[in-house]
């Protein structure tokens, strides 16, 4: 090659680079885009933190973290014990996000006080959501600009809209970005054992990411990371590279002690209670049908005009309400984006134009497939038929704590996608590809238009509600905030009214008292009700704690509290305070 056709090629891969990195910036861009437009800067500020009382998981999200950056370091990191006395867990079970509330409480006394980043995380992740769709397509081999409107069709996706804020609610689980990490490493090609190294690198950094994010996103990406590491492991074997396979060996072990080290330092072993096995699988799935079916029982449609995502179709309720869990409508436009690859693939692909990783395209699929059956749960349901499939008994583990199955139907979806934007990016002109995404997008955009009014408007409605003072007559009490300020703990009694808690969650984090009980993941008003029962019977004879504050919800309790000699009470909002007179 000459000189000038050297120099030729190097400015010629410059400009392929520069424009890559427009992309990039260009889909994260349209990631923030989305996030303030469903969401607004009320929300997403984080000095703006009123509104959360009017929520319901995300509350316990910032209530956990706000607990956390006020205690002191403990061991697990996680744990926080003075949140839930008689229960003794962590960030973990309040999903506040590891991955943020760990390093955050090192900077405790210089965050503005009080500090919410349950917006700022739908932001993140709508932005990381966009970024890593548009820099998987160009890793495709996609073009710049068709990769950029990929990644614009991807974040409409209503998946991450109804699980984030103004939907389910589940910041942490908005983080798609995992999954198409996941995704992108899992259709590299094997190689070298340097190769092999870096590769299992790159993975335990995800996999250390997604533990420390939600367990269902680690359990997806985990399941991508086995597919991959089989078809390393396979390639060894049959073409006799020991090397290969002892290196793929001692770094999935490596891998297991990582993660299960991290998940005992985020908390993922510290429960005080035993609350048994999660109950629900296969009432928290999906239907078979999910990505054509806008329709959905979640609670949060309950009361209002809008019934399911789509402006367009009507859908239809499944008969297992707890579906909605498995709600995974892909929306109008998304939808005619696959149905056109489908079209292109039938008439005129060819295999050898798809990815030259055969291997791990197959096993990547089956991966994904295997997620979606697993996502059924064991009642398979089509439109309105349902079978009853038997699990064997050693999938246990898994049906008994991984009872939301439903969520498993989100890495086929995307695998979908990606499969769609191969087959176009192969085998039509790209200007063709181009407006055909743009049409995608329109069309997503019409489809989802009252969906995304409903998230927006429901928002801004509760942001309004709070801007004139607090929503909980106990927040404003003066008598009560003087007695925490006097007192070391509060007891909230007999513990399982769970709708009264937050104000008083909110009250004892604010005071910096502890409080015996709290709302976790996987507890319930019985499980708590059991937990307070030995301080309930003491208190019923009269023996009260004098350094400790009593919230009682029940008449009766109330009643032979307030009836013990030395005992003062008064009632805020139909629940009674009572306090041992110093």
């Amino acid at each position: 090659m000459t000189a000038k056709h050297s120099g030729m090629a190097r400015f010629g891969s410059a400009m392929a680079c520069h424009d890559q990195a427009l992309a990039i910036v260009a889909s994260a861009l349209l990631g923030a885009w989305l996030a303030f437009h469903l969401y607004g800067w009320a929300t997403i500020d984080p000095t703006h933190v009123r509104w959360l009382l009017t929520e319901g998981d995300p509350f316990q999200h910032f209530i956990g973290w706000d607990a956390f950056r006020r205690d002191e370091w403990r061991w697990p990191l996680g744990a926080i014990p003075q949140f839930g006395t008689l229960i003794d867990s962590s960030i973990v079970f309040t999903d506040s996000i590891a991955l943020l509330a760990l390093p955050l409480k090192l900077f405790h006394d210089v965050l503005p006080d009080p500090f919410q980043y349950q917006g700022l995380v739908m932001l993140l992740n709508h932005v990381l959501n966009a970024t890593f769709a548009c820099g998987l397509a160009l890793r495709l081999r996609c073009r710049p600009v068709a990769s950029v409107l990929f990644a614009a069709l991807v974040i409409m996706l209503p998946i991450v809209a109804m699980r984030g804020l103004g939907g389910h609610g589940h910041e942490a689980l908005t983080a798609h970005w995992l999954i198409l990490w996941g995704l992108g490493l899992a259709l590299r090609p094997g190689g070298r054992v340097g190769h092999h190294v870096g590769a299992m690198v790159h993975w335990l950094i995800l996999m250390l990411i997604a533990v420390l994010v939600h367990f269902y996103l680690f359990f997806m990406v985990g399941t991508l990371w086995a597919a991959w590491w089989v078809c390393q492991l396979f390639r060894s074997v049959t073409g006799r590279r020991i090397d290969t396979g002892v290196s793929l060996g001692l770094g999935a072990v490596i891998s297991v002690v990582c993660v299960l080290a991290t998940m005992w330092l985020a908390g993922y072993f510290q429960y005080g209670l035993e609350v048994g096995p999660g109950s629900g699988f296969g009432y928290f799935s999906a239907e078979a049908m999910t990505y054509i079916n806008p329709l959905s029982e979640a609670w949060f449609f309950k009361g209002t005009e809008v019934s399911g995502a789509s402006r367009v179709l009507p859908g239809w309720l499944t008969p297992i309400a707890g579906q909605y869990e498995g709600q995974a409508y892909a929306g109008i436009g998304a939808l005619l984006f696959l149905l056109a690859g489908f079209l292109v693939a039938v008439r005129r692909l060819r295999w050898a134009q798809l990815y030259p990783l055969r291997g791990e395209v197959w096993l990547v699929a089956v991966a994904l497939l295997g997620l979606f059956v697993f996502a059924l749960g064991d009642r398979w349901v089509i439109g309105k038929l349902v079978w009853s499939v038997d699990y064997p008994a050693l999938l246990a583990p898994l049906t008994e704590y991984i009872r939301s199955s439903g969520r498993m139907v989100w890495p086929l979806l995307y695998g979908l996608m990606l499969l769609g934007m191969v087959y176009l990016s192969r085998t039509v002109l790209n200007r063709n590809l181009v407006a055909l995404l743009v049409i995608a997008w329109l069309v997503q955009w019409a489809d989802l238009k009252p969906f995304h009014h409903f998230v927006h408007a429901g928002l801004a409605g509760r942001v309004a509600s709070v801007a004139n003072g607090s929503p909980y007559p106990a927040l404003e009490d003066t008598r009560l905030a003087a007695l925490l300020d006097s007192h070391e703990s509060l007891s909230y009694l007999p513990g399982d009214d769970l709708g009264t808690l937050k104000p008083y969650a909110w009250l004892a984090v604010r005071h910096d008292v502890a409080l015996n009980v709290a709302y976790f993941a996987r507890i319930n008003a019985q499980v708590l009700k059991e937990a307070t029962a030995a301080e309930v019977a003491r208190v019923a004879r009269g023996e009260l704690e004098a350094n400790r504050v009593y919230a009682i919800t029940d008449n009766q309790l109330a009643d032979q509290a307030c009836g013990a000699v030395g005992v003062e009470c008064f009632v805020v909002d139909k629940v009674t305070i009572a306090v041992r007179a110093p």
